[in-house]
């Protein structure tokens, strides 16, 4: 299975992406957008799957500087 997900910033300061996947996102998932991270918050789909594809919308949250460190 494929999944394509739709990645959407919540601030909006963020073009987000649209990533081809082998596993679907969790919320709680660090997800790597360009050069930033980001905290998946919400995941739901976007319409049925079709065929060997799933379509996916995944809300994240920029890390804060804490989160990135590790901290």
């Amino acid at each position: 299975m494929v999944y394509k997900i739709s990645y959407v910033v919540q601030s909006g300061d963020h073009p987000g992406a649209i990533v081809n996947a082998v596993t679907p996102p969790q919320i709680g998932d660090r997800v790597q957008l360009g050069s930033e991270e980001f905290e998946v918050v919400e995941v739901f789909d976007l319409m049925p799957a079709r065929g060997e594809f799933h379509f996916l919308h995944a809300t994240c949250k920029r890390l804060s500087q804490d989160k990135r460190d590790g901290k």
